[in-house]
């Protein structure tokens, strides 16, 4: 596998369209020890735009018209050159992969040159495999072709058939939209009654013709705004995570999480413990291949309750929350991902130990002696913003 040869050291693009996201925003640091670059295009008011360890922030508007965000990032990109550029959130996932489908179907503006192209497509991996990244109906189905535990579940388009579905998998069941996140677009259902309301508030959101069209018109219309509905049965476990690094479909390092305590049911984790877990870090390394992923990365899961069985629930293409507490246990994804871009041979990498961590702002009021606080006391103007978003 011949790497990239980038200019010397190696340039990171990180591009972050929400302001509300903490785990990107830390990411730079590790980046910049392991001697990459690192730019950041996002708003002024991200916590991202505050840390001290971007070479570069390059302000972004509100993003609707998909060519006008084209044109930005073709200025960017040749300003910083990025060896990788990597996304943050949802939103700029899917915003790059449109941009990547319109290259490969000759249907973009001709801002990206070919160069910055391939440079994209080296990012965020296989267009053919885009939807099975963020879409959770699709990565089920693909997780299931490879002979990963997931839970049982059906795509349903009527409140008719989410009844059907519930009844035969048994109360109480979630209703999801395949495209979303931190618990937005999930829904508890302990009956048919309640199914049937939230199926019906779901259906309702979706645009009509007439907006789709105008969408269209607008150069809008690549933010997925009428997902397909899941209805998932529910685990009896505890939930966990695997926070990776890949570059080309190969997984260069990764380790596991499991939650302690969340900010919210089914949000995101103020306190976890951190360390490995084979079982869950081996389906990882499948479903990468599979999807030929580059960049951060993390997999949510379900530990059964009854069996320990690791039970995936969905994929995430971007950097997670504990990304870059790696270093802690022994499993840097940068120094990972910075010997991948360098053509540093490949080692194996396993995390030493386990530790509790409270992940600040959120958890920083669940620290005591055995849990640790991941404060960015190096960074003032990034602690700053984030004990303002706490």
């Amino acid at each position: 596998m011949t790497p990239i040869r980038p200019t010397s050291p190696p340039s990171i693009l990180m591009v972050s369209f929400e302001v509300g996201r903490c785990g990107p925003a830390r990411l730079p640091r590790a980046l910049v020890k392991v001697g990459l670059r690192v730019h950041a295009l996002c708003r002024p008011d991200d916590p991202l735009a505050a840390t001290r360890f971007l070479d570069r922030v390059f302000p972004l508007d509100t993003v609707t018209a998909l060519h006008r965000f084209e044109r930005t990032l073709a200025d960017v990109m040749a300003a910083c050159e990025p060896s990788l550029v990597v996304p943050c959130d949802e939103r700029a996932v899917v915003c790059l992969q449109a941009l990547v489908r319109r290259a490969v179907h000759g249907g973009g503006r001709g801002f990206l040159t070919r160069r910055q192209c391939r440079t994209l497509t080296d990012s965020l991996g296989c267009p053919d495999d885009f939807a099975a990244m963020l879409m959770k109906s699709e990565t089920l189905a693909l997780a299931r072709r490879l002979g990963i535990a997931t839970p049982d579940g059906a795509t349903v388009d009527t409140i008719e058939a989410a009844s059907e579905a519930g009844e035969r998998f048994g109360w109480p069941i979630y209703l999801k939209q395949s495209f979303g996140w931190a618990g937005l677009g999930v829904v508890a259902c302990g009956d048919a009654g309640a199914l049937a309301m939230a199926m019906r508030r779901l259906v309702a959101e979706r645009p009509s013709p007439a907006r789709r069209l105008v969408r269209r018109l607008l150069d809008r219309d690549w933010y997925p705004v009428a997902s397909p509905v899941d209805v998932q049965a529910a685990v009896d476990g505890s939930p966990a995570m695997v926070a990776a690094v890949a570059y080309r479909g190969r997984m260069l390092a990764a380790f596991a999480g499991s939650t302690v305590r969340t900010l919210s049911p089914n949000g995101p984790s103020s306190v976890v413990e951190i360390g490995a877990h084979p079982g869950m870090e081996e389906l990882s390394r499948r479903m990468i291949g599979a999807l030929g992923m580059s960049g951060f990365v993390g997999f949510d899961f379900m530990i059964e309750r009854t069996s320990g069985r690791p039970i995936l629930l969905e994929c995430n293409p971007r950097p997670i929350q504990i990304g870059h507490l790696g270093d802690r246990i022994g499993v840097d994804l940068a120094e990972a991902l910075a010997g991948a871009l360098t053509g540093r041979p490949a080692r194996d990498i396993h995390a030493e130990r386990t530790i509790d961590v409270a992940l600040f702002p959120h958890g920083r009021g669940h620290a005591s002696s055995g849990i640790d606080l991941d404060l960015p006391g190096d960074d003032a103007g990034l602690f700053a913003v984030l004990s303002r978003m706490g």
